[in-house]
């Protein structure tokens, strides 16, 4: 009996020491991860109805979420050990996504062309919160200002653990002075290039890589990405031609995505949505008709700035994204998974195209 009742004792004990451990799990355990557990539970965000309405999806945000929502769901002071690198930072979502990451007191350098709009905003931020945003002068448009702004990144001896690729033009007429497609190049090209040369800077610890493409993508070319024919102004469409860069930055986050996963590499490919900015409604103009239609059925869907943040900042920092990722989740809308076109899961084209902008980045060495 006396064996009995100690096993009792010790089987309770141990069962007390389990649930202890159990609670402090769980208490570690972000809430995104309960999200996750419980999404067959919740609503989804069904498209169109869903999108008007704000409906949450699996990860817990739907398209009415800010990018504030995102933060005040991360573990406090978890995001202020991050170094972020963001490109196009100082107008529209670029702006508004800098301003997110400065809000979680994170090291933040910022790339951009026109270096002196963006030390004044670098100077404004940081008088308002307790991170550090350093400038370095870079344009996208030149290879070699890419090669000096990665010299100079790499002389300030950080570790990378946040990369977006932000910056992008819009669509646009054929540059007849450079004889270029000035959104390939700016969209995808060199941001491929400006990756490829950071990646001996990231965190060992793992890094994130945020591309930020769009829906548009479905509208490339047939042949998808135009191997030829791409600097080339016969055939020379501007929504077709913005089209293929950001089909581009999807076939290069899964390919490049799935080469660097046991690094600790993480790439994700995010759609903003339809956001009100100086740029959409340039390039709404430049579009002539379709862009005129398209403003029209888009109207009822434009997003504020603050949740067109909001997709680029859950990947870049919060856990439940980091999950969908390594179950192979790579292109996201509104804080979820969103599914894709076949032809951006091509893997013969992705090679194409990852062995071309290689040739490139040699070419501009």
């Amino acid at each position: 009996m006396v064996s009995v009742a100690v096993s009792s004792r010790l089987v309770n004990f141990e069962a007390r020491v389990n649930e202890r451990r159990d609670n402090e799990t769980a208490r570690r355990i972000t809430k995104s991860h309960a999200r996750l557990v419980m999404k067959s539970k919740m609503p989804r965000c069904w498209w169109p109805i869903g999108h008007l309405r704000g409906w949450l999806g699996p990860s817990g945000f739907g398209s009415k979420s800010s990018w504030r929502d995102v933060i005040a769901d991360l573990d406090p002071g978890s995001a202020s050990r991050n170094c972020v690198l963001i490109t196009g930072a100082t107008a529209g979502i670029g702006f508004e996504t800098l301003k997110a990451f400065c809000s979680t007191g994170a090291t933040v350098v910022v790339g951009a062309r026109d270096e002196a709009r963006a030390k004044a905003l670098a100077c404004e931020l940081m008088s308002k919160t307790t991170s550090i945003v350093r400038v370095l002068r870079l344009d996208l448009s030149c290879s070699k200002s890419v090669h000096a702004f990665v010299d100079a990144f790499l002389a300030l001896n950080l570790k990378l653990t946040v990369l977006v690729n932000n910056a992008g033009i819009m669509p646009c007429p054929f540059d007849a002075d450079s004889h270029r497609d000035l959104a390939f190049h700016v969209n995808f090209l060199n941001h491929f290039v400006l990756t490829q040369l950071l990646l001996e800077s990231f965190d060992p610890a793992g890094a994130r890589v945020i591309n930020v493409t769009s829906e548009v993508y479905r509208f490339s070319y047939p042949e998808g990405i135009r191997f030829g024919k791409i600097d080339d102004d016969r055939g020379y469409d501007s929504v077709k031609s913005y089209a293929q860069s950001k089909l581009a930055l999807l076939l290069w986050t899964r390919y490049q995505g799935e080469a660097l996963r046991e690094r600790g590499v993480q790439f994700f490919a995010v759609h903003p949505g339809s956001v009100a900015t100086q740029g959409s409604a340039r390039a709404r103009k430049s579009s002539g008709w379709r862009g005129a239609l398209l403003h029209c059925v888009g109207a009822p869907f434009v997003k504020s700035v603050e949740c067109g943040a909001a997709t680029t900042i859950y990947c870049a920092l919060h856990p439940g994204a980091s999950m969908y990722n390594r179950f192979g989740e790579y292109y996201f809308a509104s804080c979820n998974p969103r599914g894709v076109r076949e032809i951006s899961r091509d893997a013969t084209l992705a090679r194409r195209l990852v062995e071309y902008a290689a040739r490139e980045l040699d070419a501009s060495a």
